[in-house]
């Protein structure tokens, strides 16, 4: 009788979920689904802090940033205008969620009522997040 040991241990090719099917999966409770693109997901909601009104998104998907001093942006167009809002912090940095490819972005933006009125009751056509020089869209639901 012939026994091989090799074909016991021969690695099998693991299947990797590709970030589409891991997004699909994940059930974040933190926010409202926004907007997307295809390898990310952006989850938003304004929400008032001692009075003041802000944005907080959270971004999952493969986007992943490292950004020390100059913060980020996030440009929601209209139909006929745009507004541009800055983060709250200048460091914006991604965290990898563990045993898979996909990173968890959390960025809050300043924002005035007139602009939280606008983004709450207008259709966004394109939401756009600048970090450094890259530009990164997505679609609304």
């Amino acid at each position: 009788m012939a026994f091989s040991l090799s074909k016991l241990f021969k690695n099998k090719p693991k299947e990797v979920p590709s970030i589409p099917e891991i997004i699909e999966k994940i059930d974040f409770k933190g926010g409202t689904k926004y907007a997307k693109n295809e390898t990310n997901i952006v989850y938003a909601d304004v929400e008032e802090l001692g009075g003041f009104p802000y944005l907080k998104t959270v971004i999952i998907g493969d986007t992943s940033v490292n950004i020390k001093r100059v913060g980020c942006t996030a440009t929601f167009k209209f139909n006929n205008e745009s507004i541009v809002l800055n983060s709250d912090n200048t460091t914006i940095e991604s965290n990898k969620i563990k045993n898979t490819n996909v990173f968890f972005t959390e960025i809050d933006f300043e924002l005035n009522e007139q602009e939280a009125t606008k983004i709450k009751d207008q259709k966004v056509v394109t939401l756009e997040y600048g970090f450094k020089n890259k530009v990164t869209p997505f679609t609304p639901f």
